[in-house]
This record gives C-alpha cells, structure tokens and sequence, in this order.
C-alpha cells in the first residue's frame, strides 16, 4: 500500500451478481470505500457508461428510386418517414472496421424485418425481429442499403451529413445513437468495515442493447477513466520542453504575437510603438530597457511580467556587475 493512500480504504475490485446478469442487465457492487467516495466515485462511472461507451449505429439509407426522405414508395406500406425511424431502431454490433454496409433486397409481399439483412461477416444485428418494411405489392421489389459506422454518444444529422461529403444523391443521413447504454442506476449505502460503519458501498445497474454487454460497459468505461486519471499524474513544465533547445524557444515565441497576450491595450499600444510584435522579441529585452521607455505604468508592468510567466518566459536578463566592468577594462 502506498504511503499516500494508507489512511484511505479503496476497494479492491468489483462483484458482479451471476445470478441476474444476462447479456442486456448487470447488477454490480464496489466497496468498500472511504466515506464520501461512494457518490464521487458512482457519478463518475454513470457518466461514463452513458457518453462514452462505444457502440455502432445507422448513420445513412439509401432506397432505390427515392430523392429524399419525406417520399412514399409504391408498394410499400410504410412511408419513407417510417422506414428511417424503423432503420434507426436496428442495433448492430461492428468489428474490426470503421463502417460496414447493410443491405436489404425485398421482393415479394411480406413483411420484412432485420432477420432478411445481408450482411458482411465482421457485422451482426442484435434485434433480427425488429420490423423495417411491408411489401405489399407485387413485381415492386425494393432495394436498400445502409451504412453502419463505430461511435460514442450521439451524433445528429446535421454532423453525419458534413462530414460525408461527395456521397450519392438520395442519400438519407440519420440521427446517430451509438451509445450501446440504456440506463445506468446507482445507488450509495453504508457498510461496515471491521469495527467501522461509516464506510460506502456503489450498488449499479447496468441496462445494455445487448452490441455490449454490461461486464464489457464496465471494462471499456474503467478503460477510460484510467487513461484520464494516469495523465492527472503527469505534470508537466511548459518550459521543460523549449529548454532544450534555444533555436526551439526562439522559433515557438517567433510565432506569437503580443497582440495576443492577456495585457492592458495601453501596454500593447507601447510595445507597438517600439516595433516589438513576438514575445520573442519582447524577451530579448530587460526589464530595465522596457522600463526606461517611461510608456508602461508599473502596475501594467507586473501585469506583462505575469503574463509572460503563465507561459512560462522571462525578460533577458541584465549582464552581471563583473562582467560589464571586465568588458570595460578590455575596451579600454
């Protein structure tokens, strides 16, 4: 146990309840733990599951024969309207790839739900019963064709269509829920811990589409939340890197101006005015000859000097008494 955490209960790991978990339901408990972490600690996690858990959806339809998505289809029982809302209740599960294609050919009158997808062997379909179309006429075959791409959260429409230049005319671009998380349920009780009982214990529900299932929620949302955390241990000095080389700092501070620093207009007006435009050529100065211009009032001046702190530069420094008179003595 670290030296930093021995006055902190954490908890070792998670149990899952066997006999309720299915591939859509999860019942979890984690404990026990320090008092107050168990709200920290359960808020973190159903925020988590719910945005950032990676799943797989529909995010464009393309019907033969239709323009654009308020048409109707001879034929077809359903309008297009219909069709798009029953395309975007198809929950997939995607492997490997980006985006996959799936692909219905309806010929004769039936109903026809995503049992009858074609589909390529790294893409599956969770709910096959799920109804998309009824032909009701017949020598009206229907042909469609849908794009299933990875994603987390929500995507709308609009998004889906700008970052999908140059596809066909006719296609349909859909709202996307890749989000594979139903509903996440906590709740936070108190358990005893040897001869205390103020200790907490996360109890959680998880509810899944069934693309993934809730053991999965929870090691892909740990996943994250380790990457978060392991980067809040690394601090790092701005400066660190641009100390290793001066021709580096020379050139990153070439390309800032001062016009965008944080500082009075009045002390940007003076810098101007003296033909300094990069903080690189602001800090090839001293304080003292910034000074002497008599334009920047002292309380303007600690504003500039901490602002060039915060992106951890300095003004030059002024040469040292013996080496300004060792100077002299070889002039002379």
């Amino acid at each position: 146990m670290s030296e930093r955490t021995r006055f902190i209960k954490i908890a070792e790991a998670v149990a899952v309840d066997r006999e309720t978990l299915t591939d859509t339901f999860g019942r979890f408990t984690f404990g026990p733990l320090a008092r107050g972490w168990g709200w920290t600690m359960g808020t973190v996690l159903r925020r988590a599951m719910l945005s950032s858990v990676e799943g797989s959806a529909p995010t464009q339809l393309r019907i033969d024969g239709v323009i654009h998505e308020f048409s109707s289809i001879d034929g077809v029982l359903e309008d297009v309207p219909f069709i798009v809302l029953n395309v975007k209740k198809l929950r997939f599960k995607l492997e490997g790839a980006d985006f996959e294609y799936a692909r219905l050919h309806a010929e004769k009158p039936r109903e026809y739900t995503g049992a009858d997808l074609e589909l390529p062997a790294n893409l599956k379909l969770v709910n096959t019963d799920a109804l998309i179309l009824t032909l009701s006429a017949k020598d009206r075959p229907v042909h469609i064709e849908i794009k299933v791409e990875r994603g987390r959260g929500y995507e709308n429409q609009e998004s889906v269509k700008k970052r999908s230049p140059g596809e066909p005319v006719g296609t349909i671009f859909l709202d996307a829920f890749y989000s594979p998380v139903r509903q996440v349920k906590i709740d936070v009780a108190n358990v005893r811990y040897g001869e205390r009982t103020d200790y907490e214990q996360i109890a959680f529900e998880v509810a899944t589409d069934g693309s993934v299932t809730p053991e999965e929620t929870l090691a892909q949302t740990a996943e994250l939340l380790k990457s978060h955390v392991e980067a809040l241990s690394k601090i790092v000095d701005p400066r660190a890197g641009l100390a290793e080389s001066g021709e580096a700092e020379e050139t990153a501070w070439d390309e800032v101006l001062v016009e965008s620093l944080d500082v009075p207009q009045t002390v940007k007006k003076a810098l101007a005015d003296h033909g300094i435009k990069t903080v690189a050529e602001l800090i090839s100065n001293t304080e003292e000859e910034i000074k002497e211009w008599g334009d920047i009032k002292p309380r303007s001046f600690s504003t500039l000097r901490s602002r060039l702190e915060g992106i951890g530069v300095e003004f030059a420094k002024q040469p040292a008494e013996e080496e300004t008179k060792e100077g002299s003595k070889d002039e002379a």
